[in-house]
């Protein structure tokens, strides 16, 4: 089952963004889709689903929206602290 909703975005708005109108609908759906991967609401793989894109363009997505979960780069640093002290031994 799918949501509906609707809202009224002012034209300065519209404008700032650089949307047309027909283009609203799917920018706010990827706004919403990114940000509830930036909160761990949903999975990687549930972000492609929804998009209809494959693992590579999900990646280029969520890296385009800088929807980053902070964990990841809490893990990130973790992973390159480890690879600078292998890389020094």
């Amino acid at each position: 089952m799918a949501a509906t909703i609707e809202i009224s975005v002012p034209d300065d708005l519209v404008k700032a963004i650089g949307a047309s109108a027909s283009e609203l609908p799917r920018r706010a759906f990827e706004a919403m889709v990114s940000e509830a991967y930036r909160l761990g609401q949903i999975s990687h793989a549930q972000v492609g689903e929804m998009l209809g894109l494959d693992r590579w363009q999900t990646d280029a997505f969520l890296n385009g929206t800088q929807a980053y979960r902070p964990c990841e780069s809490a893990e990130f640093a973790d992973d390159l602290a480890t690879l600078r002290s292998l890389a020094t031994q």
